[in-house]
């Protein structure tokens, strides 16, 4: 069935949502300037920025855990209650160094290691550093945020990778100066409308789904056309919307998509027939989410960009709605087939000057039981700083080692 038009004042304006923010909401395009007149948020480059060193990382933190586990293995055991012991040691935040050396000690030959402490170490690691209303989804549901069943190699992988040291982050986290820490673009839309996290996640049956459906009609992004626009002293200035054509049958595609004008339909589909944008993430719980087509929420005041996926945002009512990202960047699909992956610039260097780990895109998508096309393998943004290497034992992105001379 055609998606209708969105009348975003009368049915899906802010005043709608769940509670107001504290802070008047922004007005969404239909009840102020449009995009094409205000400014609107951009693709830009994403590796320009500071060095950050992760907090809790360091090598006295690791040294904090190390104690603690060498006096938990004077028993000659180290079993489930000293992993939990260890986890505690490492206070509010359980840093790179610290997991690793919890990682170190699980594969230690020194003392038994029992099977119990391995599972409890995993459980824990896939929950570290989440907000408590993830730990709680995690907990009490077999189901991602999406509502799709979870494949137990998607489990295994991510809770492999986060005690492997692969970072779960808050895109909303700033350095000193005030600067996103992982991406340069603010996080500000709620879970709604096309936001949410059922429409957002991309799956193999998602995927195969629209492929199969030759009947689905729709929208179809086609270009842009002048408009004008009028504020309420009747001074008139001309701005570009989208325009449209009628499109029929699923593609299976995921593919960029890119415009600062004007849209009056949040759920069309982008110029190659696809649902989604190739603007996306992987969240805590291992799920995969795309941008959609539109690259605009019922709010319109700015483009989506990846940030947005994490679902954080000012308003109350949606403050359980954050999640935490293990990756973001680039994916695109053709008929169904994974055909290209990308990690965002600055994730990419900041793997490759060894500041973080990170989970490994292609062994989630493999996991999940995507099509990859043949031959493909992970780019990155940002290559000046190194090329990350692959873990596939941990399923993790590391720095490249380090050759002497």
């Amino acid at each position: 069935m055609r998606h209708r038009f969105l009348s975003l004042v009368l049915t899906l304006g802010l005043g709608a949502f769940a509670g107001c923010a504290t802070d008047s909401a922004p007005a969404p395009a239909a009840d102020g300037p449009p995009c094409g007149i205000v400014d609107c948020t951009a693709d830009g480059p994403d590796d320009d920025f500071a060095d950050y060193i992760e907090v809790g990382g360091g090598k006295a933190d690791a040294e904090g855990v190390e104690s603690e586990i060498a006096s938990a293995v004077t028993d000659g055991v180290f079993d489930a209650d000293d992993v939990r012991a260890a986890f505690d040691a490492t206070g509010n935040r359980v840093g790179r160094g610290e997991i690793l050396t919890i990682r170190d000690a699980l594969e230690s030959t020194a003392y038994e290691v029992t099977p119990e402490a391995v599972e409890t170490a995993l459980a824990m690691a896939a929950n570290a550093n989440l907000f408590d209303h993830e730990v709680d989804h995690l907990a009490s549901s077999g189901f991602s945020y999406g509502g799709s069943e979870i494949p137990d190699a998607v489990r295994e992988l991510v809770a492999r990778a986060r005690l492997n040291g692969a970072v779960a982050y808050d895109v909303q986290e700033q350095d000193d100066d005030g600067e996103g820490v992982w991406n340069p673009y603010p996080a500000v839309t709620p879970p709604v409308e096309n936001m949410t996290f059922e429409h957002t996640e991309v799956t193999p049956d998602k995927l195969a789904a629209d492929l199969a459906d030759v009947d689905v009609t729709y929208n179809r992004i086609a270009g842009t056309e002048t408009a004008q626009y009028c504020d309420p002293s009747g001074n008139c200035r001309d701005y570009q919307k989208v325009r449209y054509e009628d499109g029929v049958g699923g593609t299976g595609n995921i593919s960029s998509q890119y415009d600062e004008a004007r849209h009056e339909d949040i759920y069309a589909r982008g110029s190659a027939g696809q649902v989604w944008a190739n603007n996306c993430a992987i969240l805590s719980d291992g799920s995969v989410h795309c941008l959609p087509a539109a690259r605009r929420s019922v709010l319109q005041n700015l483009i989506l960009t990846n940030p947005h996926l994490s679902r954080c945002n000012p308003y109350q009512g949606f403050e359980t709605g954050c999640r935490n990202m293990l990756y973001h960047g680039h994916i695109t699909a053709r008929g169904g087939v994974i055909t290209s992956i990308e990690v965002s610039g600055r994730l990419s260097k900041r793997v490759a000057k060894d500041r973080v780990n990170l989970i490994d895109p292609l062994a989630v998508l493999e996991a999940w039981g995507f099509e990859i096309a043949p031959g493909v393998s992970i780019r990155y943004g940002n290559t000046s700083a190194g090329t990350p290497v692959r873990d596939l034992e941990g399923g993790v992105l590391v720095a490249a080692p380090v050759v002497d001379p």
